[in-house]
């Protein structure tokens, strides 16, 4: 509860910048391509830092590290604040912040995963990821419209929001009384402890390359790498497709919060029928689903000439990524051994945002270039071979195993 409690608030606030962020950009400049920077930045320096994160995990206090980075990812999103209070609309200036959130962003990351193996029972893990996504759509609901008022009250309001719920993220994981690790092994006394830390150094880029050599090793986490890049390019672009989109057809800021919340609705449903999903028809054909759910649905919201049809389609959009994430992130939990989730997290983390900026900048740019229902259809366009993919990848067949009877790697 501590966790959840935490993490709500945070990611309230969290949603309610993300929306903002571009709101402010193009009602201000008019400029889709300016949006995309700042949140191409964003996912960049969450990018430099998630894998260095990974390793810091599995070799430092996972607490401290929890509680230290919103602490002062709330100082940054106050400076930002302030400075949009005082009439600072500068794009170089928003994507600083914004790079230097998202390097904080990467280190904490890394210990995420990790703490939740020690907290949640490996056999209710699915329903965990399923849950936790929930949470994310339902903060995501209540910032949607929560940004769109804040902002049209005043622009500095949403960012004033967000730096005060890092405050409770890092509150929530402070108060977590079970040991969230790592384990340290028993020191028999020998060495100069400056000998240690050292080589303590010297082994942060090993512990890197061994998640990384873990990942290519296993045939499941290595598809599912690939797959996790190429579908979050996509999905997170959603948002920013989404907004062009309804601003096309006549949507006004405080309009295009309250659709995007029931959009969010639909990623809720999905939660609350993750787990009844999984047993009826198992989590090789959930995967299989969502993947061509996402092909369809995202055509469907770039031919839409209505407002409520690009809604409706986005909505089952974000309802499929729930059980299909939540299946994926299930059973690499369940692969992989409390000592090494950390850095395989991480490279699951890295592979996630590693293309996400570029999408970012793709759809800003394609939007500007040639309208956003034609940048939808790209990338509809690019999730064709990832769903096609799943039919033939022979890695999946791990997912007809129950997840209490996947083994972990040795």
């Amino acid at each position: 509860m501590c966790w959840w409690g935490g993490t709500a608030f945070s990611l309230v606030g969290s949603n309610v910048s993300a929306i903002a962020f571009p709101l402010l950009v193009v009602f201000s400049t008019g400029s889709v391509f300016g949006a995309g920077v700042i949140a191409a930045a964003g996912r960049v320096g969450s990018l430099v830092t998630v894998l260095w994160g990974g390793a810091l995990a599995d070799r430092i206090s996972r607490r401290l590290i929890l509680v230290s980075m919103p602490l002062a990812q709330a100082l940054i999103m106050g400076l930002v604040a302030w400075s949009v209070q005082r009439g600072h609309v500068q794009i170089p200036l928003l994507a600083g912040a914004a790079t230097a959130n998202g390097l904080l962003s990467g280190i904490g990351s890394g210990a995420t995963l990790p703490a939740l193996r020690r907290i949640v029972p490996r056999e209710q893990f699915a329903a965990r990821a399923a849950q936790e996504q929930g949470l994310q759509q339902a903060t995501q609901l209540v910032g949607s419209p929560l940004a769109a008022f804040l902002y049209t009250a005043a622009r500095s309001l949403p960012f004033a929001a967000d730096s005060l719920s890092y405050l409770f993220a890092s509150a929530g994981s402070a108060l977590i009384r079970r040991p969230l690790g790592p384990d340290r092994p028993a020191y028999d006394g020998s060495g100069p402890a400056h000998g240690r830390h050292r080589a303590g150094r010297a082994r942060m880029l090993a512990d890197i390359r061994d998640g990384l050599r873990v990942v290519r090793g296993q045939p499941f986490l290595r598809y599912m790498t690939i797959w996790i890049a190429g579908v979050n390019m996509v999905g997170n672009s959603l948002v920013l497709l989404l907004i062009i989109l309804l601003k096309n057809k006549g949507a006004a800021p405080r309009t295009i919060g309250l659709i995007n919340s029931v959009v969010l609705a639909g990623g809720i449903l999905g939660a609350l029928v993750t787990s009844a999903l999984i047993r009826t028809i198992g989590s090789r054909r959930v995967f299989l689903l969502g993947g061509w759910i996402y092909v369809i649905t995202l055509a469907a919201a770039a031919l839409g000439t209505r407002q409520w049809q690009i809604a409706a389609a986005a909505s089952l959009f974000v309802f499929a990524s729930v059980p299909t994430a939540s299946v994926c992130e299930a059973y690499t939990a369940s692969l992989v051994p409390d000592r090494l989730i950390g850095r395989v997290g991480s490279v699951s983390n890295f592979a996630a945002q590693s293309l996400t900026w570029v999408g970012m900048l793709l759809a800003g740019w394609l939007a500007d270039q040639f309208g956003a229902a034609a940048a939808a259809l790209c990338f509809a366009g690019l999730l064709v071979p990832f769903a096609i993919a799943g039919h033939t990848v022979s890695a999946l067949s791990l997912l007809r195993t129950p997840l209490e009877r996947v083994e972990e790697l040795p």
